[in-house]
């Protein structure tokens, strides 16, 4: 066996973006889903946020019920990260899943694992931001079927927001709807807009709508929420994290 050399203690290189970091997003993403990571990544590249993800089995297509099956999943996600208090703000990456599953439930189970902790979630993120922009009323671009487009309506509605006007790609799994072309997602995202309307709201994770808020809103003129811009405004908002944040969307500047 060859004879082992003690090293001196290495320098600890605090400008390094895994030590210097000011704050971690534990992300729980759905095992379907390729895309949250890099478009949180392209609004925030600041290399003091640091986004860690674990991922949930996820079935396809979906349904209501094993979107519902998400919520087994949260502690056992949880309990991945070690040590305790290591994340400062959990965000479970899924729209539809934030619908039927409370925010109250997902948080419960994710502190039967992690007491105290943090969660938001797409969902909870675009609820607390039309509150903060002052929205009661939208038109809604979606993938989704019509079931889930009833829950999130019904969820709306219980905030005070009325939802004017509703539009779907009626794609059956993450695979085709992130395969959904941002040029379509801004053509219809306008299509469907009313003059009502206070805002055009984009649920879905799975939908790349990064490199579009910024255009839907110079075209309307209104402003835009969508899932992963919303889920990490709340996020950041909850860990403390007040930097403006300009080139995708009104909300991430507030």
């Amino acid at each position: 066996m060859p004879t082992q050399t003690a090293v001196s203690t290495p320098h600890a290189e605090q400008s390094h973006a895994a030590v210097a970091s000011e704050l971690t997003i534990g992300l729980i993403v759905l095992s379907t889903d390729t895309l949250t990571e890099l478009e949180l990544r392209r609004m925030l590249p600041d290399d003091n946020v640091n986004f860690s993800a674990t991922r949930i089995k996820n079935q396809e297509p979906g349904t209501i019920e094993t979107l519902r099956a998400h919520v087994h999943e949260i502690a056992k996600a949880g309990n991945l990260y070690d040590p305790p208090g290591a994340v400062n703000v959990f965000a479970y990456a899924c729209t539809s899943g934030s619908v039927i599953i409370s925010q109250e439930k997902l948080e419960s189970e994710l502190h039967r694992s992690l007491p105290r902790s943090h969660l938001t979630s797409p969902m909870t993120g675009a609820l607390r931001a039309f509150r903060r922009l002052g929205v009661k009323r939208v038109s809604m671009l979606s993938p989704y079927g019509d079931d889930v487009v009833s829950l999130m309506t019904q969820c709306l509605n219980e905030w005070d927001v009325a939802v004017l006007s509703s539009a779907s790609f009626h794609s059956k799994t993450d695979e085709e709807i992130i395969a959904i072309s941002p040029q379509s997602i801004l053509d219809a995202a306008c299509s469907i807009d009313q003059n009502e309307s206070e805002a055009i709201f984009i649920p879905c994770t799975a939908l790349r709508t990064s490199s579009i808020i910024q255009m839907v809103e110079a075209r309307l003129g209104k402003p835009v929420v969508t899932a992963h811009q919303a889920m990490l405004w709340d996020a950041l908002r909850i860990a403390g994290y007040e930097k403006p944040i300009a080139g995708y969307g009104r909300l991430l500047t507030l």
